[in-house]
């Protein structure tokens, strides 16, 4: 089935990744944070100096035990590093030298949902599989209505899918097979880019297949619930990154527990992009020493729009599939917005750089204004493609209005659908956080 995407914003910037393997010699120090799992309440479960293998568990959700997070690497706790309220920022980890990067599992063969999922939990994969609503790591015990696997991004600098996936195609196929029994037989529905290569995803008979077509956010994986098997109050759909399907696949298919990931380094401010081959949680600051252009650079885990800025630990977060690193904005620019501005990136015809529309730029993270009260504007529909009212919903998420908030359709939704909002937004609010306090104030109330 094809969707048609009309209403978004493709944003063409500058530094894009080649299919160009950029060679990073693995770290020995690791950092697993438990800020890359949404909302969640780490419980400890190791101690500093004690020796951990792949799959030791560091930490499990204080809400719910079974769901642990293991070690990715063979090595020595370094440090535990709490925040305020003693709260669990980071485990870190100092490698064993000549340490192998993966495990060989033993156990019987699952023949059921239920040994499916106990051998997830048991061994790290659980938090590979997130629901909406929320993004949080669903419960084990409640099947979803459905599983969605996005195989395109349609972010700025989004990575190539086909080289993500490069050498895993067998373990892709493989893990969609024990995705979909684990799922309970729910429907799986592969999302593919109209136009593009897809002929690894077409290659299974185990999911249906959709294509998207259409600028930013067609690639959203709410994009694709909304058009495929929407959303009502107490249903759960899952969805699972490629990359992770393809790791559920070795684990079943080859007994091999690792947690590999392979990423695209992308943006303005870098003097060499590509691709690399990473282990969750290894420090990347060597990418960094020479390969910044200027130094006041901010170095994002994700894309532009909805990534997270990386600052204590130069990790690539548990679920991003690219860093990257724009220039430090902030700066008083003389005359402002009353020159030409050819090299100025705008939605409008403020500059005439729309006159050369398929120029790139070299964006910043200068906010471009002052914030104010939200101002009446249609320009949030016109980069929302949802049958939603962006403005009214994000006033109900302000005011924590809890029934209003479920009547304009907020389980539809994530904040990262929202980023566009904040792109265009006059009054320059912070839309997505403004909706994942909505939704948080939802799981309080619940």
């Amino acid at each position: 089935m094809h969707f048609k995407i009309n209403k978004g914003l493709d944003i063409r910037i500058a530094g894009e990744a080649t299919d160009f393997s950029l060679v990073l010699p693995l770290s020995t120090l690791f950092a697993i944070q438990p800020s890359d799992f949404r909302w969640l309440v780490p419980k400890l479960k190791i101690d500093p100096d004690n020796h951990v293998d792949i799959g030791t568990p560091l930490f499990c959700d204080k809400q719910n035990e079974r769901i642990v997070f293991v070690s990715p690497i063979e090595g020595t706790i370094k440090e535990v590093v709490r925040g305020e309220k003693r709260v669990i920022k980071s485990v870190t980890i100092e490698r064993d030298n000549e340490s192998p990067t993966e495990k060989i599992i033993d156990f019987e063969a699952p023949t059921s949902s239920a040994e499916i999922r106990s051998l997830m939990l048991q061994y790290g994969l659980w938090p590979c599989l997130r629901q909406r609503p929320y993004s949080t790591i669903p419960e084990p015990d409640i099947r979803p209505k459905s599983v969605f696997i996005p195989c395109f991004d349609s972010n700025p600098l989004a990575p190539d899918f086909n080289i993500l996936l490069r050498g895993q195609e067998e373990y892709f196929l493989k893990g969609l097979q024990y995705l979909r029994e684990a799922a309970e037989d729910a429907p799986l529905h592969l999302c593919m880019k109209e136009g593009s290569n897809n002929q690894l995803f077409e290659k299974t008979s185990d999911a249906e297949k959709h294509y998207f077509s259409g600028p930013h956010p067609a690639g959203n994986v709410a994009t694709h619930i909304h058009n495929i098997d929407p959303l009502d109050k107490g249903e759960t759909v899952w969805y699972v990154d490629p990359q992770d399907v393809a790791r559920i696949g070795r684990f079943f298919g080859k007994h091999t527990l690792d947690f590999k990931k392979r990423a695209a380094l992308t943006g303005p401010a870098l003097n060499k992009t590509g691709y690399f081959d990473t282990i969750y949680g290894a420090d990347l600051s060597t990418f960094f020493n020479d390969n910044i252009q200027k130094e006041e650079s901010r170095i994002i885990s994700g894309s532009v729009l909805s990534g997270n800025k990386i600052e204590e630990f130069n990790t690539l977060r548990f679920y991003d599939r690219q860093i990257t690193v724009i220039p430090e904005g902030g700066k008083r620019e003389i005359f402002g917005w009353l020159l030409p501005g050819l090299k100025k990136w705008s939605l409008s015809h403020t500059f005439l750089s729309w006159l050369t529309p398929k120029r790139t730029y070299d964006v910043n993270t200068s906010l471009q204004g002052g914030r104010r009260a939200f101002m009446m504007t249609d320009v949030y529909d016109k980069v929302f493609p949802f049958d939603l009212i962006p403005l009214e919903l994000m006033k109900a998420c302000e005011i924590k209005d809890i029934e209003k908030m479920e009547a304009l359709g907020i389980y539809e939704v994530d904040s990262e659908d929202f980023a566009l909002c904040e792109l265009v937004c006059p009054s320059k609010k912070e839309c997505q956080k403004i909706v994942e306090e909505g939704m948080r104030q939802l799981i309080v109330d619940s």
